[in-house]
């Protein structure tokens, strides 16, 4: 039975196939090993897909392009910062909060998408 092969992630240490282009945790692009070409590039990812997700569900778009703790983070920071601020502010401003972080949420789904499909 044969093992797959296995690398740590440069930039956040977790273990990852060997031939990914892209880290599955952080989204860091990975170094080309010489002679090979890597199995996984990335290219199938839609920009459009992944920012009209943020736009609905704010970290979903991150989420759709596998960066699993980034989109748990722009999920769960917002909802958590939403609820604190309702203490003392008015529905219209939380919901204003949550739009403006939805649009930074979109924003950073396309910026990692376009740099995905660049790579």
């Amino acid at each position: 039975m044969a093992q797959e092969k296995t690398k740590y992630c440069h930039n956040c240490g977790s273990m990852i196939p060997y031939y990914d282009k892209y880290c599955p945790a952080c989204n860091a692009q990975q170094p080309n090993l010489p002679g090979m070409e890597p199995l996984k590039t990335g290219r199938g990812k839609k920009v459009w897909i992944a920012v009209v997700l943020s736009l609905l569900v704010t970290g979903l778009g991150q989420l759709y392009l596998g960066a699993h703790r980034r989109a748990i983070a722009f999920f769960g920071g917002t909802l958590i910062t939403g609820a604190v601020l309702s203490i003392g502010l008015t529905q219209e401003q939380v919901m204003g909060f949550g739009v403006i972080m939805a649009l930074i949420s979109a924003y950073d789904a396309y910026q990692m998408a376009i740099k995905q499909i660049s790579g």
